[in-house]
């Protein structure tokens, strides 16, 4: 009896854990956002006593005397003189607040006397508690000399208190509620002061960013927009084009971009607009795909074939044509002849070339162009056999994760698809992998998939709610990939929509691109194929051996160029 109370007490733990398990692991695909910290008023308070007595007149004289040679210094921007006569000037008459002002504003122009600035600043603020000025200074030099924000927040708060929507000052509040982690408050600040900004760009900037944090893109939008009619360095610029390709809103967005590159040349996101005009303008590549066999025994080879699946051509995003093909053996090429059948190329080994290396290099010219969603076609296209979509078992579409998974999201206000999408980019972590795993693998397996397995879980997710989907592979071309070798290829998502046809969505850069991969089919993208239950590689050999456990091995690789 009492062992089997221990082994019902060992279930029980054990279900209780892989409980906890399933719940930290389906907590991940949903934004766990903690309450942001806000920030506690702290007083600048108690301020120096200061001397108010009056001085002997020849004192006085001499301190006005020194504060007239050191205003002339300072317009001579000979600051470190200004700072000596003023020093001697407040050192003798302590009780005149003008000479500490001037001081202040010397020492401000100083190198490395942050620490005496603040001390200065806050002598003024004893003589008179709402000089803004003085308030302004002290918060700036622990903003931005000594990197402590939650120190100058009390000098700029009690700043813009004693002069309300001051821009400037609001701005280095926000700056400062920023960096030391109190987002709503810069948030709130920059929401009730940077629309009074006037010529400077800069406050709409940093609320445009704001948004854009939070993705809320059409305010993001907004406040960039209106930050442009002003930027004359092209901040403003970048961030409006940015923001609406990450909202996915592409139209007439690859002239804008293009603009913005010519009108600014040294704007500081170039690498990023360069990056989202190359996935939106037209594209001429030259694509080189090379199938390598590693031949176990070429001699009891009698026949050896390669099978590739023709790149297909798309009159709205893709034409594609095979200029080239041939066999590489031992360092010399030759020709490789074709059968074209049933969208595939047969290419036949001839004898006298087998290798224990052989390759099969191919050549295609593949221009490209952006394929938006916002000028998709209605479709009549009839819906999709649900019974061909889900039987791939790699789906895992009987796992109890996807089906409590798909459950939650459903119940997420808002389009189910949209929202599958951004569960999949926050569940998963993207590393490249080199294999082809299951739903389930991927859910213990998080931080270890790559983008087949974010397809593959978008696609099931669709299916679980009756959503035609499918996994489109084919190959993502980034600019630091011209002219390198690479193994790396790419997947996506497509879903099926009634009146729209197949409509292509990217979970993996969902994460970093936001929208712009939803619904769009961007010039950076090559379409090669689909995956399904029985079809899992577009290439594939067909061999005839007189040894029976001969074994042949492939592994490709590509090469992208420009035409």
């Amino acid at each position: 009896m009492i062992k089997t109370r221990f082994l019902i007490t060992l279930i029980f733990c054990a279900l209780i854990s892989s409980s906890s398990a399933d719940e930290a692991s389906l907590a991940r695909f949903f934004s766990q956002k903690s309450p942001a910290p806000r920030w506690q008023s702290v007083s600048i308070y108690p301020l120096p006593d200061v001397d108010r007595s009056e001085s002997p007149v020849e004192t006085y004289n001499r301190g006005v005397e020194l504060n007239n040679q050191a205003l002339d210094a300072m317009n001579g921007k000979d600051y470190a003189r200004a700072t000596r006569l003023l020093a001697e000037a407040c050192r003798l008459v302590p009780g005149e607040k003008g000479f500490w002002s001037n001081y202040l504003v010397a020492l401000k122009n100083s190198k490395g006397r942050e620490k005496d600035v603040i001390n200065t600043a806050r002598i003024v603020l004893a003589f008179t508690e709402n000089d803004a000025q003085a308030a302004y200074i002290a918060g700036l030099a622990y903003l931005n000399d000594l990197k402590n924000p939650v120190k100058a927040i009390p000098y700029i708060e009690h700043a813009l208190k004693v002069k309300p929507g001051d821009v400037s000052m609001a701005t280095a509040l926000a700056s400062a509620f920023e960096q030391a982690g109190y987002k709503d408050d810069a948030f709130e600040t920059l929401k009730a002061n940077a629309h009074n900004a006037g010529n400077d760009p800069y406050p709409l900037y940093m609320l445009g960013l704001q948004y854009l944090e939070r993705r809320d893109y059409n305010p993001a939008i907004r406040a960039f927009n209106s930050a442009r009619a002003v930027d004359q360095k092209g901040f403003a610029h970048d961030a409006w084009v940015r923001a609406r390709y990450y909202a996915g809103q592409l139209e007439g967005l690859e002239n804008d971009c293009r603009a913005v590159l010519q009108q600014f040349p040294g704007v500081l996101n170039r690498q990023s607009l360069e990056r989202i005009l190359f996935s939106l303008e037209p594209g001429d590549f030259r694509l080189t795909e090379t199938v390598n066999a590693a031949i176990s025994m070429p001699s009891a080879l009698d026949r050896l074939d390669f099978s590739v699946r023709q790149i297909p051509n798309l009159p709205e995003h893709q034409q594609v044509e095979l200029v080239a093909s041939e066999f590489v053996s031992r360092g010399s090429s030759f020709e490789a002849s074709f059968i074209s059948d049933s969208g595939k190329y047969k290419f036949s080994v001839p004898r006298d070339i087998l290798r224990p290396e052989l390759a099969l290099r191919l050549t295609y010219r593949v221009r490209t162009m952006a394929s938006l969603g916002s000028r998709m076609k209605s479709s009549s296209v009839a819906t999709p056999d649900m019974r061909h979509l889900v039987q791939d078992p790699l789906l895992s579409l009987d796992s109890p994760m996807l089906e409590e998974l798909s459950r939650r999201i459903a119940t997420i206000p808002g389009n189910y698809v949209q929202n599958a999408t951004i569960a999949v980019a926050s569940g998963l972590k993207y590393s490249e992998n080199y294999e082809d795993h299951s739903v389930e693998w991927a859910f213990a397996n998080p931080d270890r998939c790559d983008c087949t397995e974010f397809a593959r879980l978008l696609a099931a997710l669709c299916l679980k709610k009756a959503i035609p989907a499918r996994i489109a592979t084919g190959f993502l071309i980034k600019t630091e990939l011209i002219n390198s070798d690479t193994s790396v290829g790419h997947a996506w998502c497509e879903v099926f929509f009634p009146g729209k046809g197949w409509v292509p969505i990217d979970p993996t850069l969902q994460s970093n691109m936001h929208w712009a991969y939803f619904g769009n089919l961007l010039s950076d993208q090559i379409l090669f194929d689909y995956l399904n239950s029985d079809k899992r590689t577009r290439v594939s050999i067909d061999f005839v051996s007189s040894k029976p456990d001969l074994k042949v091995n492939l592994s490709n690789s590509y090469r992208i160029s420009k035409w």
